[in-house]
């Protein structure tokens, strides 16, 4: 079930009405046989699978929790971690990495054939394996305690909203709103309606719409030029974020109509005035727990500039991976990796140009990692960055034209929007202007989502990782 469909639609205002007339425990209890049965909805075999993840995180907190023994406490620690990640890496990179070692061993004339998994990539894996792996780091390092009651962890695990992709909660930050009694004030239940708008039609209207755009030059086989390349990259960084935000924005709302505050997981990232500044807006869940899990424990930048860009870059790297088995996920971190790496060792220059200068060029670095990360191959990216610089093309054909000019509709209200979010620095800034302009606002919202959708009920991008 899509978020922005009728039938999730119809799903969700059974479980609402049932939600409002529950007690506490039976409300969780409702909440998890919901996000059981939304979960299997896609696929009902996976269902073992993050049981399975949930049994083992469960088992393992409680015995890091009652261990006296630091040994031991490790012990299972490494047990959750190897046992999440083995999953992960079977299903989600066995292939990947058996194909590349048979053409590796080809380049010297070897045939060798690896077994081949024939399963599809499981919905979410990749979200809630690292939900429960911080879950039983944090318990081994005291930030909370293991939660007693199975039924309660496993909503934790499988909370309908954002179990899907994200945004990846920390169990000190949801655990507690599960395990107490939730207060549901309708002025926070409407902005969780308001958020479910927004999100909806950031997905809808304009990401949806710009896939037109964006789909026929890295889908499609016919010939293109650099310009084509240009408008299609410029189209899919606006495109990537309104889908996978529009996701986040649509969980987050959900979840405050329950009572359940999700954590932040865009801010308005191409406002951003340098790269890392960026990372601090971009997927905030994932590069938070990329930073708390991954570059602390590796040093940080404690140990120098040298190790400090090293374990940048090994986080960037696994960061890029983490989105998807393919070699240009990897270039993808590696890029941004490096991208960091030079902003800290050049930040004495950039921080004295004008911040338009610094967020223009920004969004230009990150636009040219969305080519990397959109492109089917290495081969297809080095083609189009080819095109860009050796064969941008002569007179502006009509297609080209009605592209740009789509293009620039769809910016120029997702700029003024968040422009005015920026200032403000308020996501519900439109709640708070007058009456008037404050409907008017969201009933065209409401309208041109319903109106003008664009490859119809389309899954979100990020579903793939």
């Amino acid at each position: 079930m899509l978020f922005h469909t009728w039938e999730f639609a119809s799903f969700f205002c059974v479980v609402y009405f049932l939600y409002l007339s529950f007690s506490h425990s039976l409300q969780n209890r409702l909440l998890l046989v919901a996000s059981y049965f939304f979960y299997g909805s896609w696929d009902w075999h996976y269902l073992s699978l993050l049981i399975a993840s949930t049994t083992v995180d469960y088992f393992c907190g409680i015995q890091i929790q009652n261990s006296d023994s630091k040994e031991r406490k490790k012990s299972f620690v490494a047990l959750s971690i190897f046992i999440n990640l083995s999953i992960l890496c079977v299903f989600k990179y066995y292939n990947f990495f058996a194909g590349s070692f048979q053409s590796f061993m080809s380049e010297f004339g070897l045939a060798v054939h690896p077994y081949f998994l024939d399963v599809a990539l499981p919905l979410g894996i990749s979200f809630y394996t690292f939900q429960t792996i911080s879950y039983s780091i944090d318990v081994y390092q005291g930030k909370l305690k293991a939660t007693k009651n199975y039924w309660d962890f496993a909503l934790y695990v499988s909370f309908f909203p954002q179990l899907i992709a994200g945004p990846i909660e920390r169990g000190t930050r949801l655990l507690p709103q599960i395990l107490e009694k939730r207060e549901l004030r309708p002025e926070v239940i409407f902005k969780g309606f308001y958020f479910i708008l927004w999100g909806i039609f950031l997905k809808v209207y304009i990401a949806d719409n710009l896939a037109k755009i964006v789909d026929p030059i890295f889908d499609g086989s016919e010939t293109y030029f650099g310009l084509d390349i240009l408008i299609a990259v410029y189209a899919f960084s606006i495109q990537i974020y309104c889908d996978f935000a529009g996701y986040s924005f649509i969980a987050i709302g959900l979840g405050w109509t329950m009572g359940i505050q999700l954590m932040e997981n865009f801010r308005r990232p191409y406002l951003a005035n340098n790269i890392s500044d960026f990372w601090h807006r971009w997927h905030i869940s994932l590069s938070t727990w990329l930073r708390d899990y991954l570059y602390i424990p590796l040093g940080g930048n404690q140990k120098g500039k040298t190790r400090t860009f090293i374990n940048v870059l090994i986080t960037m790297f696994l960061g890029g991976l983490w989105h998807g088995a393919g070699w240009t996920f990897c270039l993808f971190g590696v890029y941004h990796g490096i991208m960091i790496g030079l902003y800290h060792s050049l930040s004495q220059y950039w921080n004295r140009l004008n911040l338009f200068v610094q967020i223009i060029l920004t969004f230009h670095i990150v636009a040219l990692g969305w080519l990397i990360f959109r492109a089917h191959s290495l081969e297809q990216a080095y083609e189009m960055l080819s095109y860009l610089l050796f064969n941008f093309g002569g007179l502006v054909e009509y297609y080209q034209v009605d592209s740009l000019m789509k293009l620039a509709l769809f910016c120029l209200i997702l700029t003024v929007i968040q422009i005015f979010q920026e200032k403000k620095n308020d996501s519900l800034m439109i709640l708070h202007l007058p009456l008037g302009p404050r409907y008017f606002i969201l009933i065209m919202m409401l309208f041109m989502s319903l109106m003008y959708r664009g490859a119809g009920d389309s899954p979100f991008i990020y579903f793939q990782f």
